[in-house]
């Protein structure tokens, strides 16, 4: 691909200057990678810190104490969540579970998932999908047409993927992290009474192409995973604001697990071995989630980091989240009519 210009974040990281010119997408990819290696040094000491002592028992407190978790209703309330077989998926469900009053519909990427725990719970119905193939979305979404959802949970994603595109040409971050996913949300929206989408911080060392074509863009593994994710974050602002519809997003914490599985054999090794005693834990990063879209306080379009609004969104100017708005429903347009 030849060279492209990119959008800087209007934030304090001032590294990125060399991309206001025309840029190599080496140049590109490495200024990202040493950015969010910077920033996973920092976010390590932020949430050990959050996470200190006992303040999972805190969240979990407030969590259980809502008016969401604790309203009695005639009929079971119905949860969705999406990416129920990630490390982060599978501890929400077991959270959800605990109340009896919920019924959970759980979609995994294929039934050979490992979901054994869910099974044999009468209250939880599986399902599946390829979030790549827009006919599976299609068909996921019309099985669902017919429950009225009080959380939607949308968690499922890859990172560091290689470069790899849709048939349509869609660069797989894009179409797994945002376009998959939003195109199951806009088809379920009237369904939906809350939902949130599962970002990451990452999204602060992105830059956003200025191509018209940027959801086929793909400079490097770091550049297309930290680029979906603040596309991510930018379409939950926007479809709050243009739709009215309570939605959020959030960084649910930098926890090892199978989203590492691209990363380089070191990441890997040390995913495996050392940074699950470091690093935050699946449970604490399940607690958030569902203390961020069950809190009675909840903010729509907010993307949030250890229950704090951080604005990401908002160091996109204006013409350019509208920009990236318009393209990802443009590309959903397409994917419905295919």
């Amino acid at each position: 691909m030849s060279e492209i210009r990119w959008g800087i974040l209007e934030n304090k990281w001032r590294y990125y200057k060399p991309l206001a010119f025309s840029s190599s997408n080496f140049l590109v990819e490495f200024l990202i990678f040493i950015h969010v290696y910077l920033l996973a040094a920092w976010l390590a000491l932020r949430e050990a810190w959050f996470d200190r002592g006992f303040h999972i028992y805190k969240l979990k407190n407030e969590l259980f104490s809502s008016r969401l978790w604790t309203h009695k209703s005639k009929n079971r309330r119905k949860m969705l969540v999406i990416g129920a077989d990630g490390t982060i998926g599978k501890r929400i469900i077991e959270i959800l579970q605990t109340n009896t009053d919920f019924e959970c519909h759980v979609v995994v990427h294929h039934h050979a998932s490992p979901i054994q725990p869910f099974q044999n719970d009468l209250n939880t119905v599986i399902y599946s999908v390829d979030l790549k193939h827009h006919e599976q979305i299609l068909l996921l979404a019309n099985q669902l047409k017919s429950h009225q959802f009080d959380v939607a949970i949308f968690a499922a994603g890859i990172m560091l993927a290689p470069e790899s595109r849709t048939k349509d040409g869609v660069e797989l971050h894009n179409a797994v992290n945002v376009i998959g996913q939003v195109m199951l949300y806009e088809l379920l929206q009237n369904e939906c009474k809350r939902a949130i989408f599962l970002s990451s911080a990452t999204a602060r060392m992105a830059c956003y192409s200025l191509d018209s074509n940027f959801l086929k863009v793909y400079a490097g593994p770091y550049q297309a995973y930290a680029s979906s994710k603040l596309n991510l974050a930018v379409y939950v602002n926007e479809v709050a604001k243009k739709r009215r519809v309570n939605t959020v997003s959030l960084h649910p914490g930098t926890v090892p697990g199978r989203l590492y599985q691209n990363a380089n054999p070191i990441v890997r090794y040390l995913n495996a071995t050392l940074l699950p005693k470091l690093m935050r834990t699946p449970e604490m990063a399940a607690v958030l989630v569902l203390h961020t879209i069950f809190r009675d306080d909840i903010q729509p379009g907010a993307y949030y980091e250890d229950t704090q609004i951080v604005n990401v969104p908002e160091w996109v100017p204006a013409r350019e989240r509208e920009r990236i708005y318009d393209t990802i429903h443009r590309r959903i347009d397409l994917w419905m009519e295919c």
